[in-house]
């Protein structure tokens, strides 16, 4: 199975061995295995391999208890549209009993059930030519978009039964469906009776890579229409004029968004925590481009097209005839809104924080964690390129960074893990991992002593602090316990510093700040408390 993962490219796979699956670890792999502590971070490094790469991630895991301990990570993966594929052995065949369980170790009735919950395909094999063709068929499906997780099982003693036949074919990418010539027109017509249009791209755009970037840029050139960005869409036109660098939750770039004639929406679910559960400002129009099934579901769209991203762009560009406008938005809104947030004193040590993550190199990639400093990188750090910001905001796993940063790392890929205190309390056996697989990983813990967010939401909601406040480890003696670096800053200054010493080191560092920063305007208990007039 891993010769054929090879024949992909794909260098690097992720696991943890158990008593059903030691094939994978019996011979010489034709890939690198990293192995982990806990099948979370497997499942976890292969969708930040998936994001950081554009390739699918493949984790696999032990039967049952090794199986569904991956289910968080596999869920992330699902909602957010990363590609990825998780091999769990299964109890031998030949010990089975056809009316049920009968006791096998790891037994579980129907193990793949708990994956197919998530509706996507979720099958337990019965023989080894099976294997190989569902493999075959997971490996094309995550070169289409939306990206399709997939969870493959397979009993023991198909796993380890030799095979001497060809290595199948994998096929083509399924291809998507193509737009209607009326559903084209409609779009054009409408964009051509809205003078004001902006565009939200999302990670549709991001998947389809540098064609995708110019097919936006070219569109939003031609209607001289900013261009905002979901958290799976950062990078998207970097550095370009009419690009809106900065969150879309910040108030002024609700009212240029609500002051708009048509928003258009390019390869965005649209989801709630984007849009406020949709109650942002909101233009009279709106059309939307994309395949997600949810995408029908979120608001009453004027014009949807439910079709292949670059197709429709191709036909757009040809459909909208000779319009040609200059920019209707003459404001630098991510200037003036980093000097507004940055001369807030509740603010301004986060504004100082991101700044600091903004100088880490460009090549890099940068995963954050469902906490307060997270929050703030992820929606106000100005990203360089595409897939450099890996998020975890598709289902909200807490934990996500420290286990997800291994992914990208173990490709080479050097690596900014961003955690509250609280999050790496998920996973802290992994920095073992990190060490022995030498990963260049370097691990930001703010520490606020618990979960900053939710005593916020707490105090906004006029709750009594409970459950919020947390013991944290001696974060300096936990790095020399495994022989990581350690550095203790206190600002934006020192923590640039110790950011530039760790991204020359070969491999994992661990940085402590200890602050309480204030949450940003993307957390939901700050979505209205600033609403323009």
């Amino acid at each position: 199975m891993l010769d054929l993962v090879a024949s992909r490219e794909i260098p690097v796979v992720f696991g943890l061995p158990g008593v059903h699956n030691l094939a994978f670890w019996s011979t010489e792999a034709p890939v690198r295995v990293v192995g982990v502590r806990h099948e979370q971070a497997a499942v976890y490094a292969a969708d930040g391999y998936a994001r950081a790469t554009g390739r699918l991630g493949v984790a696999f895991s032990t039967t049952g208890p090794g199986a569904v301990n991956g289910i968080a990570a596999f869920g992330e993966a699902c909602v957010s549209g990363s590609p990825i594929l998780l091999i769990s052995s299964d109890v031998s065949t030949a010990l089975r009993h056809a009316d049920g369980p009968r006791g096998i170790l790891h037994e579980m009735p129907d193990q793949a059930a708990p994956f197919a919950a998530f509706g996507v395909r979720a099958v337990t094999v019965t023989s080894a030519e099976q294997a190989l063709t569902e493999l075959a068929t997971a490996l094309a499906r995550a070169e289409s978009w939306p990206g399709q997780p997939a969870y493959l099982g397979v009993p023991s003693d198909i796993l380890g039964a030799p095979w001497t036949g060809p290595l199948p074919d994998v096929p083509a990418a399924p291809a998507p469906p193509q737009p209607m010539v009326d559903d084209v027109a409609r779009l054009a017509e409408l964009i051509r009776a809205c003078p004001r249009v902006v565009i939200w791209a999302g990670g549709g755009v991001t998947q389809c890579g540098d064609a995708g970037d110019r097919a936006v840029m070219a569109l939003a050139e031609r209607l001289g229409a900013p261009v905002v960005t979901t958290y799976a869409g950062r990078g998207v036109m970097a550095g370009h004029p009419l690009t809106v660098e900065t969150s879309v939750h910040e108030p002024e770039v609700g009212a240029l968004i609500g002051g708009a004639d048509l928003l258009l929406v390019v390869g965005s679910g649209f989801d709630a925590m984007n849009t406020k559960n949709w109650k942002m400002p909101l233009p009279a129009r709106t059309a939307a481009v994309g395949l997600g099934d949810e995408l029908p579901r979120t608001i009453d769209w004027d014009v949807l097209v439910r079709a292949d991203l670059m197709a429709t762009l191709g036909a757009l560009e040809e459909s909208i005839g000779d319009v040609d406008r200059q920019p209707w938005n003459q404001l630098s809104l991510r200037e003036a809104i980093r000097t507004r947030v940055k001369a807030d004193e509740r603010t301004a040590a986060a504004v100082e924080f991101v700044e600091a993550v903004e100088t880490w190199p460009s090549d890099a990639v940068v995963v954050t964690d469902m906490c307060i400093p997270g929050y703030w990188t992820s929606s106000h750090a100005v990203q360089p390129r595409r897939r450099r910001l890996l998020n975890p905001v598709g289902w909200g796993t807490l934990g996500f960074a420290l286990h997800a940063a291994i992914g990208p790392a173990a490709a080479g890929i050097r690596t900014l893990a961003v955690c509250g205190d609280g999050g790496p309390m998920f996973g802290l056996g992994e920095l073992a991992t990190y060490v022995q697989e030498k990963l260049p990983i370097t691990l930001i813990v703010v520490d606020d002593g618990g979960y900053g967010m939710l005593r916020f939401d707490q105090k906004v909601f006029g709750h009594d602090e409970r459950g919020v406040d947390l013991v944290t480890p001696d974060w300096g003696l936990l790095a020399q316990s495994f022989g990581i670096p350690f550095t203790e800053v206190h600002d934006g200054a020192t923590l640039q510093a110790a950011l530039a010493e760790s991204a020359r080191r070969d491999g994992p560092s661990l940085i402590l700040q200890r602050a309480a920063f204030y949450p940003p305007a993307s957390t939901s208990p700050r979505w209205f408390e600033t609403e323009p007039d």
